[in-house]
Order: C-alpha cells, then sequence, then structure tokens
C-alpha cells in the first residue's frame, strides 16, 4: 500500500464511481484511470483552500482513501450484518472506533509532520513555544509592559522538554495528565509548592490531541438549524481532519474546515462550526462526526432534535472537581471525580439521548495555584493592603498563571467520564467563582481590585471563553454573534438559548461585574429582562441558570458570630488565639462541641466552599466564611438586588404567560425550592428552585445540614417596601422521603450526597425534573445512582384556556390535597414511580401520576 502526498500541483484526483469491490478514479493531471490495487486521493482544494501546509505541502483537506481490496466495511466495526454491497454505517459501542469507511481520512493523516516525531526530537516540545511568543490576553498593569513568553527564555527559567519515561515523583502524580487515564485519587496542594513546568504537563488520553469538546451553539427556529461546535487543542500545525453526516446515511457525510481560534505554546486550538438541518416532525436525527489525524480515526455520535420536536431532555450539574481540603481517602471512597459522569453517560444512551447538559460553574477548580504556584507566595507574604493591591504584575506571574489555568482544563476535561461527556453530549457552560478560584467577586476592595487578582480574574476569563465557549474575547468584540454570547456593559458575557421552541435557557455571567453589594451590574438586569419579554409566543418555560441558588436557607446566627470575630481579631495580637475562641463557637451551633476545626469545616462546606487556605483566616488574611457568606443571593447585602430580579421575573411570567425556573449548584447538596403564592399556588408567582450539586465535590457534614433545615417562613419584599409578610412566600420543599438505602429521612429539604440532574420538556411547556443521587462508593457498584423525582413544574394557563395543572400541585403549607398526597406516595422512594419501584428503568418522560 504506498502512500500518496498531494502537493499544490500534483496527484489532484477525483472519484468517478464508488463500489464496494472497485474504485475507479480519474487522474486530473494524466487524465485515464489509476489503477484499483492503488490508494487514492481526492483533494478538497477548492472547498478547503486554507488547510494547504505550505512548508510541506499537505493538504489537511485531503479526503476519500480507499483500498480496493479491502471491504469498506469491516466485520471488527460491523455489530450488524451488513451487505457489503450496498454499505450502511455501522459503530463500535463506544462510538470511538475507526469505522473502514474514514480511511480516506486516514490515509491523509500519515502525511503529516508526524507528532511523535516532533516530540522524540530536541527542537518540539509543545509546551515550548519555539516559533514566537504566543498570543496573550493584555495584562492589566498600567506600570508593566505586556508579558511575553519569550522574555523567560533565558538562564534557570528556560524550560525542557519533560522525560515521559522517567518514574514520576510524588508531586507529580496528583495532577499530571501522564496519569490521568484511569481515575486519580490524589490530593492537589498535599505537596505544596511545585515545579510547575515540569508537572503541569497533560498529555493527552488518546495520544493525539485534547478533545474534542461538544458545544451546543443555539437553534434557528426560523429556518429549523441547529448550531454548534466542536473544538480540539492539538500539539500540531496541522488541524485534524473533521467529517460529519447523519448516522444513517453515509451519503450525507461531507468535510468541515478547521478555524484556528488560539494558539498557546506550541498548542493550537481548532474550532470546527457546525450547522445542521432539523429534520421536519418531532423525531430526532443521531449525527456522528469523525476526527483523523496520524492515520487514526476517533468517531462519536450526538443526537439533534426534530424541528417541530418539543420534548427536548437535558441535564444539569455543577461542582465537578473536589476541594484542595478533600483527602486522598475521602476521595477513593467516593469513587472519584468520574463516578457519576459514567452515570451520565449511561443514562444518556438509557434514554435516547441528551439534547443538551447544562454546566452550573465550577467547571474547574482552580484553587490549588495558591498552594502550588511559587511566584504567587510572594504576593501572599506581601503585608499591608495598600502593597498588595499595587503588587506588580509580572511576566513570570503572566506566564505562570496562564500555564496554570491551561493545564487545569487540558487535564480535568480529558478525566475519565468527563471526556466521554464532553465529546458526546452538547454543552451549555456557566463560570462561578472555582472556575476563576474560590470566593473571587465577593473579597474585599484591596484585593478584588489589586493588580494580581484582576490579572488572574483576566487569564481565568480567557481560558473560560476559550474551553468552555470555543472562543476568545477579541473574536467576540471583533465579530459579534448576540445569537449566541452577548455582552451589556463589556463585562462579562451572557447567552440565551431554546430549547426547541417552548423553552429558552438564560445564563447570566455573575461573576464580572460582582462587587460586595451586587451581583449583576442594573443595567444589565434590564437588558436580560429585555430580552426575556421580547421571546416569541411559542416560549412557554423559561430556566434561568444561577450558579448559586436564589432560594436557600440562611445562615444568619453563623454570619453574627463571624463578625463578631471579625471586629474582636482587629483588637487582639495573636489571631490565631480568637481562631480557636470563634471555631468552638461555631461548632456549638452546629452540633459539634467536641470536634471544634471540623465544626468550623462544616460549615464552610454548607456553601460548597473549602477557602484557599481552608482556615478561619483565609491565604489572604481575610475572615475566610465571612466573604463565603457574602457569595450568596441570600446574603442582607443582595437583598435589594435579589427583590428587584424576581419581581420583575414575576411581572415578566404575567405578561408572557412563561413560567420561570431557576436552576443552581455551588452548595454541595441537592434539593427544590420555590417562590409562590400561598392563596394561589400556581399562578404565575411560582417559580421552582432546582439544586443540583455536586457531582463529583464532597457533600456537607450531617451537622450542617441540621442547621440549614430551619423552620423560618420568609416572604419576598416588594420592591422599596420592607414589609414582613407579602404575597409571594420562598421556601425549600420536603422532597426527599427515604435516603438512597431506603432509610426513613428526618432532614427531608436538603440531600446530602453527590448527584445530578436530569429535565425532561412536554409541548405544553410543562417539564419533569429528576435528581439522581449517587448510591454507593467506588466503582463497580450495580447501581451508581438513586431518581429522586419528577418534580412537574406546571406551565401558566394560556389567555382564554384552562390550565392542565390536575395533580401538579404543591402544599402551600396549610395542608396536603388528596391529589398531591397520591402523587407524592407514587414518586416517594419505593412508590410506583419512585426510586426503587415497579416503573423504575421506564422513559421518565411519561411518568405522570
Amino acid at each position: 500500500m504506498r502512500r500518496v502526498i498531494c502537493s499544490k500541483q500534483y496527484n489532484f484526483v477525483r472519484f468517478d464511481a464508488i463500489t464496494a469491490t472497485e474504485i475507479t478514479v480519474t487522474s486530473r493531471v494524466s487524465k485515464q484511470p489509476l489503477t484499483t490495487a492503488d490508494i487514492f486521493v481526492e483533494v478538497m482544494a477548492q472547498s478547503n483552500p486554507g488547510n494547504f501546509d505550505l512548508e510541506h505541502e499537505v493538504y489537511a483537506g485531503s479526503g476519500h482513501i480507499y483500498h480496493t481490496d479491502t471491504p469498506i466495511y469491516s466485520d471488527s466495526h460491523a455489530p450488524h450484518s451488513v451487505s457489503v454491497s450496498a454499505p450502511q454505517p455501522t459503530y463500535s459501542n463506544d462510538n470511538r472506533g475507526p469505522p473502514g469507511y474514514y480511511d480516506h481520512a486516514q490515509q491523509y493523516s500519515q502525511n503529516e509532520y508526524s507528532i511523535e516525531k516532533m516530540q522524540s526530537s530536541a527542537s518540539y516540545d509543545p509546551y515550548n513555544n519555539n516559533s514566537g511568543p504566543p498570543i496573550q490576553s493584555q495584562p492589566i498593569n498600567p506600570s508593566s509592559q505586556p508579558a511575553s513568553t519569550a522574555s523567560l527564555k533565558s538562564g534557570s527559567q528556560l524550560r525542557q522538554p519533560p522525560n515521559h519515561d522517567a518514574p514520576l515523583l510524588p508531586s507529580q502524580t496528583f495532577g499530571s495528565g501522564l496519569g490521568n487515564r484511569t481515575e486519580d485519587f490524589s490530593q492537589p496542594g498535599k505537596f505544596g509548592v511545585v515545579d510547575i513546568d515540569t508537572v503541569y504537563r497533560a498529555v493527552p488520553s488518546n495520544g493525539m490531541f485534547f478533545g474534542p469538546y461538544l458545544r451546543y451553539g443555539n437553534l434557528d427556529l426560523d429556518t429549523g438549524t441547529w448550531y454548534g461546535s466542536v473544538m480540539v487543542v492539538i500539539g500540531s500545525k496541522v488541524a485534524p481532519y473533521f467529517q460529519i453526516h447523519p448516522t444513517n446515511d453515509i451519503g450525507q457525510i461531507r468535510a468541515i474546515e478547521a478555524r484556528q481560534i488560539y494558539q498557546f505554546e506550541n498548542f493550537r486550538f481548532f474550532r470546527y462550526n457546525i450547522a445542521l438541518k432539523q429534520l421536519p416532525g418531532n423525531t430526532g436525527q443521531f449525527w456522528t462526526y469523525a476526527i483523523t489525524h496520524q492515520g487514526n480515526t476517533l468517531t462519536y455520535k450526538f443526537i439533534v432534535a426534530g424541528m417541530q420536536e418539543t420534548e427536548w431532555k437535558f441535564m444539569a450539574f455543577s461542582c465537578a472537581d473536589f476541594s484542595l481540603s478533600v483527602k486522598e481517602g475521602e476521595r477513593a471512597e467516593l469513587g472519584g471525580i468520574g463516578y457519576l459522569w459514567e452515570d451520565v453517560i449511561t443514562k444518556h444512551h438509557q434514554i435516547g439521548g441528551l439534547h443538551a447538559m447544562l454546566g452550573g460553574g465550577d467547571q474547574i477548580y482552580a484553587d490549588r495555584m495558591w498552594m502550588e504556584i511559587s511566584s504567587l507566595q510572594d504576593w501572599l507574604g506581601t503585608k499591608g493592603k495598600i502593597n498588595r493591591k499595587n503588587y506588580e504584575w509580572t511576566p513570570r506571574l503572566d506566564h505562570d498563571i496562564n500555564l496554570a489555568y491551561f493545564f487545569y482544563y487540558t487535564n480535568h476535561f480529558d478525566r475519565v467520564g468527563i471526556r466521554d461527556c464532553l465529546s458526546q453530549i452538547p454543552n451549555v457552560f456557566q463560570i462561578d467563582d472555582h472556575d476563576i478560584f474560590d470566593g473571587y467577586g465577593s473579597y474585599p476592595e484591596y484585593m478584588q481590585e489589586s493588580q494580581v487578582f484582576k490579572n488572574i480574574g483576566r487569564v481565568a476569563f480567557h481560558f473560560y471563553l476559550l474551553f468552555q465557549h470555543q472562543t476568545t474575547e477579541e473574536f467576540l468584540r471583533t465579530s459579534p454573534d448576540p445569537f449566541d454570547l452577548f455582552t451589556v456593559t463589556g463585562n462579562g458575557w451572557h447567552f440565551l438559548k431554546y430549547m426547541g421552541s417552548t423553552c429558552v435557557v438564560l445564563g447570566p455571567d455573575t461573576r464580572a461585574e460582582r462587587q460586595k453589594r451586587s451581583i449583576i451590574g442594573e443595567i444589565t438586569h434590564r437588558e436580560l429582562f429585555h430580552r426575556l419579554e421580547l421571546l416569541p409566543p411559542s416560549v412557554r418555560h423559561i430556566v434561568l441558570m444561577l450558579a448559586v441558588p436564589i432560594v436557600y436557607p440562611r445562615l444568619t446566627a453563623v454570619e453574627n458570630i463571624l463578625n463578631g470575630v471579625k471586629h474582636t481579631k482587629r483588637a487582639i495580637n495573636g489571631a490565631w488565639n480568637v481562631i480557636g475562641k470563634a471555631t468552638r463557637k461555631v461548632a456549638s451551633v452546629v452540633g459539634a462541641e467536641k470536634q471544634v476545626k471540623s465544626g468550623f469545616d462544616s460549615v464552610k462546606k454548607a456553601f460548597g466552599k473549602s477557602g484557599v487556605m481552608g482556615s478561619l483566616v483565609s491565604g489572604f488574611g481575610e475572615i475566610d466564611l465571612l466573604d463565603d457568606l457574602a457569595d450568596h443571593w441570600t446574603h442582607a447585602d443582595h437583598e435589594t438586588e435579589r427583590t428587584f430580579l424576581v419581581r420583575n421575573l414575576q411581572r415578566i411570567a404575567r405578561e408572557n404567560c412563561v413560567r420561570v425556573t431557576f436552576v443552581s449548584g455551588d452548595v454541595h447538596c441537592c434539593g427544590m425550592g420555590r417562590f409562590f403564592n400561598p392563596s394561589d399556588p400556581d399562578n404565575y408567582q411560582l417559580m421552582y428552585q432546582v439544586i443540583t450539586s455536586a457531582i463529583s465535590n464532597v457533600p456537607p457534614p450531617g451537622a450542617v445540614m441540621r442547621l440549614l433545615h430551619n423552620r423560618d417562613k420568609i416572604y419576598l419584599p416588594e420592591i422599596g417596601n420592607k414589609e414582613e409578610k407579602t404575597d409571594t412566600r420562598e421556601e425549600m420543599i420536603e422532597f426527599f422521603e427515604r435516603d438512597v438505602d431506603g432509610e426513613k429521612l428526618d432532614l427531608r429539604k436538603l440531600l446530602p450526597r453527590r448527584n445530578y440532574a436530569i429535565a425532561a420538556l412536554e409541548p405544553d411547556g410543562t417539564m419533569a425534573w429528576d435528581l439522581y443521587v449517587q448510591k454507593g462508593g467506588r466503582y463497580g457498584v450495580a447501581e451508581h445512582t438513586q431518581k429522586y423525582g419528577p418534580l412537574i413544574v406546571p406551565p401558566i394557563a394560556q389567555p382564554g384556556s384552562e390550565p392542565n395543572v390536575e395533580g401538579y400541585g404543591v402544599p402551600d403549607g396549610s395542608g396536603y390535597d388528596e391529589q398531591y398526597r397520591r402523587q407524592q406516595m407514587m414518586m416517594a422512594p419505593g412508590g410506583v414511580y419512585g426510586p426503587g419501584g415497579l416503573a423504575e428503568g421506564m422513559n421518565y418522560m411519561n411518568l405522570k401520576p
């Protein structure tokens, strides 16, 4: 079998006919048919001219190579009986095998300059840019010049390619991509400061590139077009070859040109923009995409809903990593980071495909930088608020922080379970603090406005846009696309995406504009309201993604204690004496008097926080938990904004007959809350709060859950009015009758176990939410999760129609109606439709009482 290198002048051929036994190809040069024993190439120069590599004279867009002596479909890739003369698309069970009909792409990729050869040469290191300084976002530091990696290429700061054959040092094992093909239970930050130029180097688990990452863009209701994209990150100048086709129709296969959107060191970010026509009617369609590099093809499959299909299914999650404080034993006991992710991909296949995956924040945890990066230690050791605020942002810091975020994403997104979901379920991601670092946006002004914080935020937002939205701020500003991401004030990027014609998902950025007394700026609020007011009449449901829950119990007592500590601390020379007293008080509050330190840590875990240094006084010298409490919508500092948001959403719900539901994470436990009018529980004021957290991080201990299960009756004030009792009440719902082991629960509002949620839409706008809660630990457990639900969210009746909400009501506290009691019995664990019930395994979309 000979190789053919297609230059820009020679060997340009095309197909005249393709059969299973013979391929006839006419040469553009000789005008004669070529022999059937050869391998032939079609160079797609006209449709893909941008992929010609001038250095090696190879088209990255080369295609259609078949060997005539080999059947198009081999038995190893055909799980069903397939006639050779009438080929049908077939796949291995994991969707990652290279079917024979992608051989054409495999052959072209063998002509590339081998990445393996490049890695073995002394001159190649994808982490060491040998071709000039990388593209970088500009540092926020008026007193210094923009950093350049080139300025670090001297003396002891010159980075050497790692020896991949050398045994790992203890400090390398916890986060190194060298071992990320299996679950890693080790604890980041355990060994303190590390040599990040050696340790922060991930290696793709597929041996070729990081990714693919499949992203959902939006839906054009007028044309019936699904928009999305796929991105890969690769240490090569030539983009992998990308093809896509309907899974059941190989005849529609087509190539998509790669677009390089960024380069970090020698790694290039290639994005493939996808626009797919929906099938007419209510039936969805599976699409397969194939990525070929170095003679190897990986295939993946995802589903696109039909044009009139309104029964979309999507999952929601948050907190996809462990906090620094979680020990190795606890990580292993829970089954590691990927345990529930494997359950997600299983459910994805069982229910016929999830249309989207909503990431509610903390997709990565970057807190470890404060313990592992040496250049940050000088800032942490700097005394005085003014000195910290004006601390210079240096080229060394810029290099270290850029490398850190690149590593955090490439390493974490390549973990077991996560990489499968990212490649097969179109994702929609929102930022939260751990995507930057713990509590970002809620620290005092002298820290939040410091050069160090602002530049870390700049780099974090840059890589957030790259890895979670497959774009850069430069692209967004020079070629704005309001159909995808949009900005209002220039700070923060928001999205409004259709989940079919009856539902939209609104994802505001709650970090970029955050200040001590506001989460989202008023101008941004009003623009978001305006966009919701302009939604088409077909929209019956708005899902508002808020990273932190807007309905959640208060911890006012804990805050009062810590505020006392804050003022006492100023008058005492030894801060650690105060810490001892404070932790004893907090431990007493949570009912753990004999466990002083664990009592304090428990309160922190209730808010999904570990603290930068995991102590009362954070690594920044502040009372750490106060910043964590200030992060919440229910904090007193945000009461006015919270009221403004909810009351305006009520107005939009009333005027547009559209139901609003909040979905949030952050707090490491799951549950359901609601705003409602006690005198009319199903009217427009009914807004449910779905809390799903965490899919990977550890849950809070039982002592904290007791603290959170208060019975206070709380009412939402009117705008500009502080009346104690109004027409809108808020509460957490007693959603959990039994624990996953069947034992009756005393605390039924919040469940401290790892979890994720799945939502299903129905044609009338009704939405059903299920929570999938982890049952056991470690791998090999027969059933990974227990299902709780569904929570039925009724639509608002359209003008002139009667509401069809029988049995959907939720008690207002004054007593249960018979229909609701019957529904609860059926949906509870052990009930017909509940976890472990007779209907377990049925399509949950049909589980109506």
